[in-house]
């Protein structure tokens, strides 16, 4: 047997990573088909051409040998094979079978000679062949990775637009959700966010996931080993479950795993430009699976997407807590308060039911900056504001006005004037004594707080800045009468 090797510029190491003797059963060898045939024609000596695995590449007796067992095979019996040996790796095997009778040809003629003839030749085809297969298949791959790339770009200034365009948060990251995984259809992704304490992740977009299974994860306090989100929003780093069947990280969560059907869930936490963790994106799959190193770059791409996305929202509501809210109590500030005064007046005349508005202000808080300081003093206008919002309806407004005076805007109490007072009196009352209760400056000291509360009733067509200016003198009307109470407005 012979071994048929040469040295060549084409290195299978430098062709791809797909051994040259598997990627050999896809080239076409029908051009050796004529040589081999003019073999058998003029010498006797019927050729055939296999690969590792059996197949017929190339036969004396014509192309529709190639796909099935040649009739040679019969004639051949094997009487001499040549391995075709391409960079140490055995890619194929030449055969050449006993002469047959009544052949016009020299008898010195061996198999060895037939060989030393059509090994070289087969061996330049393949090489050439597997240049063009190759080159074939890195343009296949070329052609597919532009494509991925060039969406990938069309899902960035989509994504890029809607953040410009001011879109809600969740419709943004539901996009991105949507168009990753249509781009990587073996992929399920989610999107958690990271709340204000960063101590629990919310639903942000998962919408191939079933409900229950977001509805389970919403909420859910981050730590170690919680999952793979849990494990990323508490760690910062990138956490990888290649099967959370045997991970120890979703030990606790095999049944709900088990609902969404999920196997595998890479994890990246989503940081913004400080590192401060903001959420989780996530990508699941069906079976187990580990990312291979463009996956993983993919995924981080994807997420910082996902930064942008959340980071904008976070200073668009930052800026409206800065434009419409009081810093140091978290109210409605004069701004806000106009605005939702106005609502109540609109909603008053359309509905004929009354509102109300109160006017507050502290009694006796001066001495706390003058004795304790202003930061206790900010103390306890911030419990003020508190136990105010635990007297109203959520529909209700409290305000800060500045200093120690604030506004509670009772919206459509009643379509009765008198029950609506009496609704009001009510509040009112409840707030004097939440507003009485003593207030701890320090561990031994308190100290008590009077408020003067004035009270206007208004149904239909009225104006903010009168209401506002009669629910004033009201207030210092119940000053005058002895604080500490309320007092409703009259221009007598």
């Amino acid at each position: 047997m012979q071994d048929v090797s040469t040295g060549s510029a084409l290195s299978h190491h430098s062709l791809d990573n797909e051994p040259a003797s598997k990627l050999v059963t896809t080239i076409d060898f029908s051009a050796l088909n004529t040589a081999f045939n003019n073999i058998l024609q003029l010498m006797g000596f019927p050729v055939v051409l296999l690969d590792i695995y059996g197949k017929v590449l190339a036969s004396s007796d014509g192309p529709d040998a190639r796909f099935g067992l040649p009739q040679t095979a019969e004639h051949c019996q094997q009487s001499y094979a040549t391995p075709i040996m391409l960079d140490g790796e055995h890619i194929a095997s030449l055969l050449i079978g006993k002469r047959r009778e009544n052949t016009a040809t020299a008898d010195e003629i061996q198999p060895h000679n037939i060989t030393q003839l059509l090994a070289p030749l087969t061996l330049q085809i393949t090489k050439l062949s597997l240049i063009n297969a190759r080159y074939q298949q890195h343009l296949q791959q070329t052609t597919k990775k532009v494509a991925q790339h060039t969406q990938e770009l069309l899902l960035q200034n989509q994504i890029l637009s809607q953040i410009s365009e001011g879109t809600e948060l969740k419709s943004i990251l539901h996009t991105l959700v949507t168009q990753v995984e249509l781009l990587h259809p073996e992929m399920l992704c989610s999107i958690l966010l990271l709340d204000e304490d960063g101590k629990a992740l919310h639903h942000g977009a998962a919408p191939s996931l079933p409900d229950k299974y977001n509805k389970t994860l919403d909420g859910i306090t981050i730590g170690m080993g919680v999952g793979s989100c849990g494990t990323a929003a508490f760690t910062g780093e990138t956490v990888i479950v290649t099967d959370i069947n045997t991970h120890p990280y979703w030990q606790p969560y095999q049944a709900l795993a088990q609902l969404a059907d999920v196997k595998a869930c890479w994890s990246q936490p989503v940081k913004n430009a400080q590192g401060k963790v903001l959420g989780t994106f996530a990508i699941y799959h069906h079976q187990p699976a580990t990312p291979s190193a463009e996956q993983l770059n993919i995924i981080k791409a994807y997420s910082n997407l996902a930064e942008l996305a959340i980071s904008r929202s976070l200073s668009a509501a930052q800026i409206r807590r800065l434009a419409f809210y009081d810093n140091l109590t978290g109210l409605a500030n004069r701004r806000l308060l106009e605005e939702h005064l106005l609502q109540a007046i609109a909603s008053s005349q359309r509905g004929q039911k009354y509102s109300g508005l109160m006017f507050i202000d502290l009694d006796n808080f001066k001495p706390v900056n003058d004795i304790y300081g202003h930061k206790k003093g900010d103390n306890l206008l911030a419990d003020v504001a508190r136990r105010l919002l635990s007297t109203v309806r959520q529909t209700d407004t409290v305000a800060r006005f500045g200093g120690d005076e604030f506004i509670v805007l009772l919206r459509d109490i009643d379509t009765d004037a008198e029950r609506s007072k009496h609704y009001m009196q009510q509040i009112a009352t409840k707030i004097t004594q939440v507003l009485s209760r003593p207030y701890p400056l320090s561990e031994n000291n308190m100290h008590q707080c009077a408020c003067s509360i004035g009270l206007v009733l208004f149904q239909g067509n009225s104006n903010s800045d009168e209401l506002l200016r009669q629910a004033d003198t009201a207030m210092y009307q119940a000053k005058r009468q002895g604080r500490n109470q309320p007092c409703w407005f009259s221009d007598k």
